[in-house]
Parts: structure tokens; C-alpha cells; sequence
């Protein structure tokens, strides 16, 4: 990751080393709990860890599926973080101290999701996603955003302005689509 940030390369996570298994099997669980729980995993681990203390702050993440459970169970862990010296060992702040060392994607198809997610990260930290063109994915991209009770100022910055600070372009692509 330190690399990357010396690169000036963005890194997009999304989660694959689902748990399997016969509890996962049924009922898509891997990819309905399984990637969600993942994310989470993974984002903890970078603060609990120390390694946002370590990498340089130019470091560009974003993670898929709005964080997984990351932004829902964020009071959880810094209720932990004030109240365990294990979980605090190697983090001098709590988790939600670190919101603004990464990015996450809209992909979480809720409208109270996505206000809650939006009020957790902050409207500059939210990017359009759709999980296209995957089973789950948004089947009218943009959609849930553009319906969304978010302000006109977060929703252009959700639907495209994001992306291009997030990616250091100077506007959209040609043909990228006008959500």
C-alpha cells in the first residue's frame, strides 16, 4: 500500500476470501454477510493494526459495498477501542478517528443505508458504485443515489464529483454517463 501511495495509484478493495462453508452455502450468504463482514474485517484491521499511523496520508482507498459493515458498526468499535487495552494496543485513536483515510462506494441499495452511510463517512468520501455487472448489482446506476433524500451539493459530489478528486481527473470522462 505504501508503494501504491508513492505511485500515486488508486486502490480499489473488494472482497473475495468470502467464508465458505455450509452456513455460507445456502442463500448467497457468502456474498449477502460474507463480503460485508469482510470489508469490515479488513478496514478494522488497517486501524487496529497502526498501519494508517504508518502509510503516507496521499494513500487513495476506496472500499466496495459502502465499507461492508464497516460505517453500521463503527459506534461498536470505537465503543471498544475506549474501553479495552487490547483492542486500543496498537492504534492511538479510535476508528472513527480514521473515516478520512479512505473512501467507500454507494453500492448498499437502501436509502437509510446510504444517509447513514453519507453522515459516517461524509458526502466527500462516498463514490458512486453499483456492483454491475454483478448478480447483485444496481440494475439502474445512480438510481438509489439520485432518489436519495441527500442534499443536491452530496448527490453531485456521490454521483461523479468524488471520482474525480478520488482519481485526479479534471471532469468526467467522455462518455461516462450523466447520472
Amino acid at each position: 500500500l505504501a508503494h501504491c501511495a508513492h505511485e500515486g495509484a488508486a486502490v480499489l478493495v473488494h472482497p473475495w476470501d468470502m467464508p465458505s462453508g455450509p452456513r455460507h452455502a445456502r442463500y448467497m450468504l457468502a456474498w449477502l454477510a460474507g463480503m460485508a463482514g469482510e470489508t469490515h474485517l479488513t478496514i478494522l484491521s488497517l486501524i487496529l493494526s497502526g498501519a494508517f499511523e504508518r502509510l503516507p496520508a496521499s494513500l487513495r482507498l476506496l472500499f466496495a459495498h459502502g465499507g461492508g459493515s464497516f460505517p453500521y458498526l463503527l459506534g461498536r468499535a470505537d465503543n471498544a477501542w475506549h474501553r479495552r487495552d487490547l483492542v486500543r494496543a496498537d492504534s492511538p485513536h479510535p476508528p472513527s478517528h480514521y473515516t478520512d483515510r479512505f473512501s467507500v462506494d454507494s453500492a448498499v441499495f437502501d436509502p437509510g443505508a446510504l444517509r447513514l452511510l453519507v453522515d459516517v463517512m461524509g458526502a466527500e468520501r462516498v463514490l458512486l458504485g453499483s456492483d454491475h455487472p454483478f448478480p447483485l448489482g444496481e440494475e439502474e446506476i445512480g438510481r438509489l443515489v439520485r432518489d436519495s433524500a441527500l442534499t443536491d451539493r452530496e448527490k453531485a459530489a456521490v454521483l461523479g464529483g468524488n471520482a474525480v478528486r478520488f482519481f485526479g481527473l479534471t471532469r468526467l470522462p467522455e462518455g461516462a454517463p450523466a447520472c
